[in-house]
């Protein structure tokens, strides 16, 4: 994909610059905004209602109306495991009227985790940091490192970690067996039903239902690898659904992350 081209009116950026973004996000009336390891750079042009809508219609090959339904869902995933997410007006429908989008750019780094999986390896991780730390990335190292160890499943339920485009991975996990589309809870359970797995992972818990399933997973015996936003253990600890995680002790180490391509700090519980 030549990012830098999805506005072809906006000269400012280089192709190098936009293939090493983590982030362009283009907004109604804001000129295009670019972020990556060297910060973020705007463009020059403000973007009108057209301009985005276009943009929208280049990132899905020029055939957006096939994608209305998951666009429901507030983003869309992109070939390459790229995503795209969208705000703006819902119309009855199901129509998006853009005001903005969010484009993700997925990278694979398969260094992120080589410092720090000697002493993680094969064992029940939570990853923590803020949106745009690094989670993912590091996540995703985790698990091809483990899968070449382990029975590694992932329910990866925004295609993101292993990069998924209509269900097929595009990035690089390694041999793990991968499932999209459902509910995070529903996902587990049901690879721990069906693909006997001695390690589930996911990203970004959020709900008591993940939470539940995570202690299904874990008395059962089974290792499990999870991200979630948050800054440091303190804090992850008084959120409702980690909390009876961390009262049950069923972590054995803490990784967090500040930033994207910083070594993450590692905690033993």
């Amino acid at each position: 994909m030549d990012w830098h081209l999805i506005v072809p009116q906006e000269g400012s950026f280089t192709q190098a610059e936009t293939d090493a973004a983590y982030e362009i996000r283009l907004r109604c009336g804001q000129p295009m905004l670019v972020i990556g390891p060297s910060g973020k750079k705007q463009g020059t042009y403000p973007l009108n209602r057209q301009a985005i809508h276009l943009a929208a219609q280049a990132l899905t090959g020029h055939n957006l109306a096939r994608y209305e339904a998951q666009l429901q869902e507030g983003f869309l995933p992109l070939p390459g495991g790229h995503r795209m997410g969208v705000c703006g007006h819902m119309e009855k429908n199901g129509l998006f009227v853009f005001s903005s989008l969010c484009v993700r750019i997925a990278h694979q780094a398969k260094h992120a985790a080589a410092q720090i999986f000697p002493r993680v390896h094969g064992e029940d991780t939570l990853i923590l940091g803020p949106p745009g730390s690094g989670k993912t990335t590091l996540l995703r190292d985790l698990i091809r490192r483990n899968a070449q160890q382990l029975q590694v499943a992932v329910a990866d339920t925004r295609g993101e970690i292993a990069g998924c485009f209509q269900g097929t991975p595009q990035l690089d996990i390694g041999p793990a067996d991968v499932m999209t589309g459902g509910r995070k809870a529903e996902m587990m359970m049901h690879m721990l039903r069906a693909m006997s797995p001695q390690m589930i992972a996911a990203d970004e818990i959020g709900s008591m239902e993940d939470m539940q399933m995570i202690r299904e997973i874990h008395r059962c015996g089974i290792k499990v690898l999870v991200t979630a936003h948050a800054d440091g253990p303190d804090s992850a600890a008084g959120r409702p659904f980690l909390q009876p995680l961390f009262q049950e002790n069923v972590f054995r180490y803490v990784l967090v992350l500040s930033s994207p391509g910083t070594e993450p700090r590692c905690i033993r519980l």
